[in-house]
């Protein structure tokens, strides 16, 4: 998930710059706002995920409290974020991009502990 969601963000930053040379990106075509949409939604569907199968495993299958605390905070983070973000603003737009990769380094963090 995370890697599609970079995939398909990785030229949010970029869409000024793209624009006024004419790049056809899937950013410039789509736009920031709604690939943001789209990938907050991907990700917190993912962290929805995570949180429920801790929710539903059987006893001793995870550590819970980092399977289902440390994904309802990330799932928190995102949606934060994403509430942040100003599509119109560049910098609010890498702001928003240098976040998901931030969840992507704390979600192998997470991993170690559950």
């Amino acid at each position: 998930i995370y890697a599609t969601v970079i995939a398909v963000t990785k030229d949010l930053p970029d869409v000024e710059g793209d624009k006024a040379y004419q790049i056809d990106t899937f950013a410039t075509r789509v736009g920031v706002k709604r690939i943001a949409q789209g990938a907050t939604f991907c990700l917190f569907a993912n962290y929805v995920q995570a949180i429920m199968t801790g929710l539903l495993a059987q006893g001793g299958t995870f550590n819970m409290v980092p399977m289902i605390g440390g994904h309802l905070a990330l799932a928190s983070m995102l949606l934060f974020r994403f509430r942040q973000l100003n599509p119109d603003s560049m910098a609010s737009v890498k702001r928003y991009y240098k976040h998901i990769w931030d969840l992507f380094y704390l979600e192998y963090g997470l991993y170690t502990l559950i």
